[in-house]
């Protein structure tokens, strides 16, 4: 699509119908529930199935419908062009590179990509058809620190899942201060990213059917960000009856990267209209002054406070009731998991078993060494640190320096730090807790598989042992932007085992909710999931069934000590 045509597209209504002559030579048709969307017929190794992209889920959240709930679609009448994928939102890259590809960034970009293998599409007569039993449904939540990412294709490809009989869908939901900006009022009630993804599930009971996808079979899964939001939502009770199972990759609810305490809302909040300049107390006022603004000025705001708190800005906040809004979460993660808040929800969880190293490039270009003989406070985990007394906070400080800096202050220090804290213990924690709490079986993975072709060391110009951030997402998505690049690496026999083991495991659980089947022989059998095991994922022909390691117990001890300590 020309540029000239794009721009008209990003101007007309959500649900303006745009014609697209040309393409029906490998065009296919579906019915949703506000109208014809017509997509385009795709191959992966000789298996056919069908892309409907940048399908508007909702009305598009501009002008005064800024911050707030996403309203619903309106009809239209002609075939809506889903032929490729919308702008991506408002955000600024501190993480991803060339994994994501250029793209316009609009406010309006709520939109979803659908992926459908071709023989399960239903046929149409008169718009009826015969309703037989659907596919299984992944829904995908992006990572990106909730401030940035998206659900395109370059990161996200579904040919690995979609080539095993998944529906994959993925989408893009506001992010950073457009979608977690917290003033706790009506107009600006905060977590309006979250209220997007729920949007999204709602949308795809209403049109699961309409894909030959089965409403009844709908899992939620996601990466960092992704998995702690999946994970939010199974305790949130908004979202329930929308999915049947979740997959969390590198992040929970509980886990320590990012604060939910209003306390930090507030703070974020008034650091924002400090660099805006807006120095109104009334939140009519300020209200009016944010939906004033153009969306690049708030943009603007959120990238300068990325070079003050690093690796996230908005984030997801325990919300009080307010009239006329959603409630999404209600009290503390931790607290509802006590409670036995989405218990009966089965779990895949990993961690992959270096995970920070990922970020050491944005260590170094963030200063962080220096920040941290700055301000030493920041050694502590966000969610540890705004729990604790101010006259405790030293004490905490020191408890960590003993376990990681050893009086020595380095990027890789953090890097242990940062892994053990912000992944790995929440995840082993959340095992812990659902094994105490009883209910549905966690299944749980760590990821340690050294792939031949790296995408992510590859691209982010890195050497380490192990597996980072992001790199278990590799062998479930297909990382379009690097793979089909000029001079790509070819991936390894062992890397291609890789990719359809992870996949397995995936499509596996969202059948039958466990990562192997019964009727699953070519698989070795996985713990039976009472949380307190693992597997350890190494190389496709060495998967090892663990106890927690004495050194995962210790990490548990300490950052429970942490968090108990902070409370005082």
């Amino acid at each position: 699509m020309t540029s000239h045509v794009l721009a008209l597209a990003f101007l007309l209504h959500a649900c303006t119908a745009l014609a697209w002559p040309g393409a029906a030579s490998r065009s296919v048709d579906a019915y949703l529930d506000c109208g014809r969307v017509r997509g385009v017929q795709r191959s992966a190794h000789g298996f056919k199935f069908a892309s409907f992209l940048g399908v508007p889920y909702a009305k598009q959240p501009v002008g005064d419908l800024r911050f707030k709930e996403l309203e619903p679609l309106e009809h239209w009448d002609d075939v809506f062009n889903a032929t490729s994928e919308g702008p991506i939102c408002f955000q600024t890259d501190i993480l991803y590179g060339r994994i994501m590809a250029p793209s316009e960034m609009s406010e309006a970009c709520i939109y979803a990509n659908v992926h459908v293998p071709l023989h399960a599409l239903p046929e149409f007569t008169d718009r009826q058809r015969d309703w037989t039993p659907g596919l299984p449904i992944l829904v995908f939540i992006h990572g990106g620190g909730f401030a940035f990412g998206s659900g395109h294709q370059d990161l996200h490809g579904p040919e690995y899942l979609v080539s095993k009989n998944a529906i994959v869908i993925t989408f893009n939901y506001r992010l950073n201060v457009f979608g977690f900006l917290s003033m706790n009022t009506t107009k600006i009630p905060g977590n309006a990213g979250l209220r997007d993804q729920v949007t999204l599930l709602r949308w795809v009971q209403r049109n699961a059917k309409h894909f030959g996808g089965d409403p009844n079979n709908v899992t939620i899964a996601g990466q960092s960000a992704g998995a702690a939001a999946a994970h939010l939502l199974t305790l949130s009770k908004a979202a329930k009856g929308l999915f049947k199972r979740a997959i969390l990759m590198s992040g929970t609810g509980i886990s320590s990267f990012f604060s939910m305490s209003p306390a930090y809302a507030a703070h974020i909040s008034n650091q924002l209209l400090f660099v805006l300049g807006i120095k109104d107390t009334d939140p009519e006022e300020i209200h009016r002054k944010l939906i004033d603004l153009p969306a690049e000025k708030l943009s603007d705001a959120n990238a300068a406070l990325l070079e003050q708190f690093g690796l996230t800005t908005f984030v997801p906040t325990v919300e009080s009731p307010l009239p006329g809004v959603t409630t999404i979460i209600d009290d503390d993660p931790e607290i509802l998991i006590a409670k036995g808040r989405g218990k009966n929800i089965p779990l895949l969880v990993g961690f992959t078993s270096t995970e920070c190293e990922t970020f050491r490039n944005r260590l170094i270009n963030f200063g962080f060494v220096n920040k941290i003989k700055d301000n030493p406070a920041i050694i502590i985990p966000p969610r540890v640190l705004l729990m604790t007394p101010p006259q405790l906070v030293m004490d905490l400080k020191e408890s960590i320096e003993r376990r990681y800096y050893n009086d020595s202050i380095s990027i890789d220090n953090f890097v242990k730090s940062c892994s053990d804290g912000f992944y790995e213990y929440p995840a082993l924690k959340l095992a812990q807790k659902r094994a105490e709490t009883g209910g549905a079986p966690l299944y749980l993975y760590r990821f340690a598989y050294e792939g031949q072709s790296s995408i992510i060391k590859e691209v982010m110009e890195l050497d380490y042992d192990g597996a980072g951030h992001i790199e278990d997402l590799t062998y479930v998505f297909r990382t379009n932007s690097v793979v089909e690049a000029p001079g790509a690496t070819a991936p390894s026999k062992d890397d291609v085992k890789m990719k359809n083991l992870m996949t397995s495991y995936f499509v596996n659980f969202m059948k039958c909710s466990k990562p192997i089947c019964e009727d699953n022989n070519s698989l070795e059998k996985w713990p039976a999931g009472d949380g307190m095991q693992y597997e350890d994922i190494v190389s496709p022909d060495m998967i090892r069934s663990k106890e927690f390691s004495s050194r995962q117990q210790d990490i548990i001890e300490s950052f429970d000590s942490l968090t108990s300590g902070s409370q005082l």
